[in-house]
């Protein structure tokens, strides 16, 4: 998961500046970043249902750990080369260089994509990872880890692409972007290497009713597993969604805010003064993950060592996340400075930390339990006991292992179960609508404010777009509060 975010920051912090670099327009960079929530509404949910079946002696998950791996460096070297490829394809095929600034820009722009979907793939099956190994007792534990390691490496990725890397690494390339991604893909063959050598997976025997499966039997799973999820995950995906329709507008706009901000409180006086408010953004950025890293690391050891206050179960921390972000985002009406802005960013670091952390840990609990209540079933119908016998085993069982609450104790059909991959690729896909859903509002936003205010009032509209995401954060901590756990 480090890997994975390290090479994020590639693609946020640098991506929009390079492809502008490259004369790409505004509003084609903008069809570019719909790769993101594109990927992640296809590949996520496909790439959990593949894993979820998958019979390799290597495991269920390795196999497409190590290939969307390899895919995801080979189009960070198309990013980071795109000039070059584009200029040698265009001599290949005319003999000149005429068309190598268009194939250039083919190049990034299908480079992006394609990394885009390969590594939401790497994202889905490690996040399945972390969901197969851990027992239950652990699944909190690890799903911390998961975003201690994700937040350090967000602010080291940031930290990296910061440093004048041509002149203190030429060696790494004659640009930036090169050198970042040289960085990058270091960084991600490492700590995949790391966890495909460390991590022993269980192998899947394969059954025989699955070789007479029809083609398109993993797009009716998905479909199944959306239409019909369990209900515990159900009520977390209702509360993810709101959730998100908070956070986008934040990580769309918050450092376009805190530049605006800037640009309102000092008259322009030239390229120094765009310099600066650029750099005022990238501050209270780099603030907002530093505390995230922080949070990340108190918060669930604090919840751990005090975890039978009612005010630390992961429930009433989720709530509190949300009302920190509707507090902090709906306070973007009031902010006319720079410095309060940047306190409001550094603010919205601990409510990240708990968004990476805690809705995993929910789906982590619910599908270690179902793995365990399988488990149980199993053995009893191996060892050939009478239902009583099972019914008795399950019970005293139900000392460690927890139990579904009551009011959602109910049969379900065995055909409705599903894995872990195919959970959290529906999950995700709560995740990713809310990002359409923003862009579109977020336009209509703009459109009434501009409309409304004077034109030289930049601010008003992003606010706007920033306390629309508070009201939604206020809808998810409502809706958190029917979350059914497992206990």
């Amino acid at each position: 998961m480090a890997g994975v975010q390290f090479t994020w920051t590639v693609e946020l912090s640098y991506g929009t500046p390079y492809l502008l670099s490259l004369d790409l327009s505004r509003e084609l960079t903008a069809v570019v970043w719909l790769a993101g929530p594109l990927s992640g509404l296809i590949v996520q949910p496909l790439i959990g249902a593949l894993s979820d079946k998958c019979t390799s002696r290597y495991g269920k998950r390795r196999p497409f750990i190590v290939l969307a791996g390899f895919l995801t460096c080979l189009s960070m070297l198309g990013v980071a080369y795109a000039r070059e490829i584009g200029l040698f394809a265009s001599n290949l095929a005319h003999g000149d260089s005429s068309a190598g600034h268009t194939n250039a820009i083919i190049v990034a722009v299908a480079s992006f994509y394609f990394m885009d979907f390969t590594l939401n793939a790497v994202q889905a099956i490690c996040r399945a990872l972390i969901l197969d190994i851990p027992p239950l007792w652990q699944q909190e534990y690890a799903n911390a880890w998961s975003a201690r390691m994700s937040n350090s490496a967000q602010v080291i990725g940031y930290f990296v692409g910061f440093i004048d890397l041509v002149k203190y690494a030429p060696w790494l390339g004659d640009s930036q972007m090169k050198g970042f991604c040289v960085v990058a893909i270091a960084v991600f063959c490492i700590t995949l290497g790391v966890t495909c050598l460390t991590v022993h997976e269980k192998p899947l025997e394969r059954e025989d009713d699955q070789e007479d499966l029809p083609w398109y039997h993993t797009i009716v799973y998905i479909w199944r597993a959306f239409t019909r999820l369990p209900r515990p995950v159900q009520t977390l995906c209702n509360t993810q969604f709101f959730a998100w329709m908070g956070w986008f507008p934040f990580l769309f706009y918050s450092t376009q805010w805190v530049s605006d901000i800037y640009f309102a409180t000092h008259p322009s006086d030239g390229e120094g003064n765009w310099t600066e408010g650029t750099r005022a953004g990238s501050f209270a950025l780099l603030c907002y993950s530093v505390v995230s890293v922080i949070a990340g690391v108190v918060i669930p050891a604090v919840a751990a060592k005090y975890e039978k206050a009612w005010f630390l179960r992961l429930d009433n921390i989720y709530t509190a996340s949300h009302l920190v972000v509707a507090g902090a985002l709906l306070s973007a009406w009031f902010v006319r400075s720079v410095s309060a802005a940047t306190v409001v960013l550094t603010i919205m670091g601990i409510p990240w930390a708990i968004v990476l952390w805690i809705p995993f840990s929910l789906v982590g609990e619910y599908v270690s339990f179902e793995d365990e209540r399988r488990q149980q079933e199993q053995i009893a119908a191996a060892t050939g006991n009478s239902n009583n016998d099972a019914a008795s085993a399950s019970s005293s069982a139900s000392n460690n292992t927890p139990r579904v609450l009551e009011d959602q104790q109910q049969q379900e059909d065995p055909k409705d179960e599903f894995d872990a991959g195919m959970i959290l690729g529906v999950h995700n896909m709560y995740v990713v609508f809310p990002q359409f859903a923003v862009a579109i509002i977020a336009s209509f936003i703009f459109a009434a404010t501009d409309a409304a205010t004077p034109s030289d009032d930049e601010v008003s509209g992003v606010a706007s777009v920033l306390a629309f995401g508070g009201l939604m954060a206020l809808v998810a901590a409502g809706f958190s509060r029917f979350i059914i756990r497992v206990k």
